[in-house]
């Protein structure tokens, strides 16, 4: 499977899940705790296929004052899903429990998770915790349906060009250059974005974010997302987002000189036998 390779390189890496946070870390008596003090309802959900730029919107998010933010609590907690290949049904199989319990953490805002996951430390004092939302970034889109249904969070969906998401795989090692393999790469790719739509095309709570208009006019985007989301936008978060989105444009089309023709035929080809409603124009490939 295409998303194979991605796992065990990240479970090779994998760091301790000892959380930073003291009072996380008292099993059943931070359940309650967490319970208890229950923050602002709804959650953010930011979700995206890998390296779709998600990791920018949910930092970003993150840095609200008014956020509690997790990155990817769900995909890094367990090794079973990296060579499962992160991007599968949660439903499936026996993963499920496993599955559910560190979503449930993570969406009552319960930080049992080691720093990789838990970034913002310092958000997580339980004096302040009521006022705050809790941001989850996560890279399963097969998941979409599963988490809507649960949670019922506020869902952020984040696409990006899929020429541009299969040359950062490519570039990580996880995709080879023959076109065989990016046509196969542009199936996958399609098959979790057809699937993710299915779920959140009727969400009543949902916004979709095309990474190359994030890219082009971050500021009045992050301000559309910032509110949808509920989290405070002021000029702290502004003046973060100019000084961390200088050269964002340049991205935009910068896989262009480095996908060759052939592969790129390839992936179009596997990509449009779903019919989606992005990157269907011949110019935009």
């Amino acid at each position: 499977m295409m998303f194979s390779a991605i796992q065990t390189e990240k479970a090779t890496n994998e760091p301790s899940y000892s959380s930073p946070i003291m009072w996380a870390r008292l099993g059943s008596l931070s359940k309650v705790i967490a319970q208890g003090l229950r923050p602002r309802q709804p959650a953010v959900m930011v979700l995206s296929l890998p390296r779709s730029g998600s990791s920018w919107v949910g930092r970003t998010l993150g840095k609200a004052v008014d956020a509690l933010y997790l990155r990817e609590p769900v995909t890094q907690s367990d090794k079973t899903f990296y060579y499962m290949g992160t991007v599968f049904k949660p439903d499936e199989g026996k993963v499920e429990p496993r599955y559910r319990e560190l979503a449930d953490k993570a969406f009552m805002g319960w930080p049992d998770f080691g720093p990789h996951i838990v970034r913002f430390p310092l958000q997580w004092a339980l004096v302040w915790r009521r006022p705050r939302r809790v941001v989850v970034k996560e890279v399963n889109p097969l998941a979409c349906d599963w988490y809507l249904r649960r949670y019922r969070p506020r869902l952020v969906y984040l696409v990006r060009h899929p020429a541009g998401v299969a040359l950062s795989w490519h570039k990580k090692g996880w995709l080879s250059a023959e076109p065989d393999d990016w046509r196969r790469n542009g199936e996958e790719q399609g098959r979790a974005l057809k699937a993710a739509l299915a779920a959140f095309g009727e969400y009543p709570s949902h916004i979709n974010v095309i990474y190359e208009e994030l890219c082009a006019e971050p500021l009045p985007v992050f301000e559309r997302i910032f509110a949808f989301s509920g989290l405070v936008w002021n000029e702290a978060i502004k003046k973060y987002i100019r000084r961390s989105t200088r050269e964002s444009e340049a991205m935009i089309h910068a896989w262009r000189p480095k996908v060759s023709p052939e592969a790129l035929a390839a992936l179009r080809e596997g990509y449009g036998q779903f019919d989606l409603p992005w990157y269907r124009d011949d110019e935009e490939w």
